[in-house]
């Protein structure tokens, strides 16, 4: 009964959320009909950038209102369940600026050893330098993935097993890092964090799913519901 009450997204702070998507939803489709109005301008050059200007900014308006939901799904729906260290956040971001690749594993309720293969035993208390030294490219560990398990790093350089693409990782330039994130996360409760090499996007599989370019780990940082200090274990390339 606790846990299931834990697991209760905040009522109050939802509503506030839903009315601000509601207000975000109408501003929408005032420009769209906005939109739609013109398009009889589109055999006249003068209209042509008007509208390319309109659209872009509906373009935005959803590229807002989804990071909004995003936002409100992990805080409100996710972040109860997720234990990351916070020097793992550290560590992540700075592999995002320089845009080097990454696959962290942090093990929650299920054992993992069987869905590691090969790799290298650490044994180390998780730390930001460690990570980075790990994921430098060159090192042989780098192209492998790190297994956490209270705020420990247990092994790394490690492959995760095969899995299939995801329906739409294609059209995101997603390759076999992130597909094997979400495969892990389809058979274990498992939160893996990837960095893309290419893109330097942060992204997060948990339960199947892939939450992709969460655009700075700041983000994660904001679920302090769900984090301790000092290290301590707190979180479809």
């Amino acid at each position: 009964m606790e846990k299931e009450k834990v697991n209760q997204p905040n009522n109050k702070g939802m509503l506030v959320e839903e009315e601000v998507f509601k207000d975000g939803l109408e501003d929408l489709r005032g420009r769209l009909t906005s939109l739609k109005d013109s398009l009889s301008g589109l055999n006249q050059c003068s209209h042509l950038s008007n509208l390319l200007q309109k659209i872009h900014e509906v373009r935005d308006g959803l590229n807002n209102l989804e990071q909004s939901l995003l936002q409100t799904h992990l805080k409100g729906c996710i972040s109860p369940t997720l234990k990351v260290p916070e020097v793992v956040a550290l560590a992540v971001s700075k592999l995002s600026r320089k845009r080097r690749g990454g696959t962290i594993v942090i093990e929650q309720e299920d054992n993992l050893n069987d869905y590691f293969q090969g790799g290298v035993f650490i044994d180390a208390v998780v730390s930001a330098t460690i990570l980075e030294n790990i994921f430098y490219p060159g090192s042989p560990l780098h192209d492998g993935a790190v297994l956490i398990r209270n705020a420990r790093i247990i092994k790394a350089g490690s492959l995760l097993p095969f899995a299939p693409y995801p329906h739409g990782f294609e059209a995101l330039g997603l390759g076999t890092r992130h597909a094997a994130a979400v495969g892990l996360s389809k058979v274990s409760d498992a939160l893996v964090i990837v960095v893309s090499e290419e893109k330097g996007w942060i992204s997060l599989a948990l339960r199947g799913q892939l939450y992709p370019n969460l655009g700075t780990f700041a983000l994660l940082q904001r679920l302090e519901g769900s984090m301790e200090e000092g290290g301590r274990p707190v979180a479809n390339d």
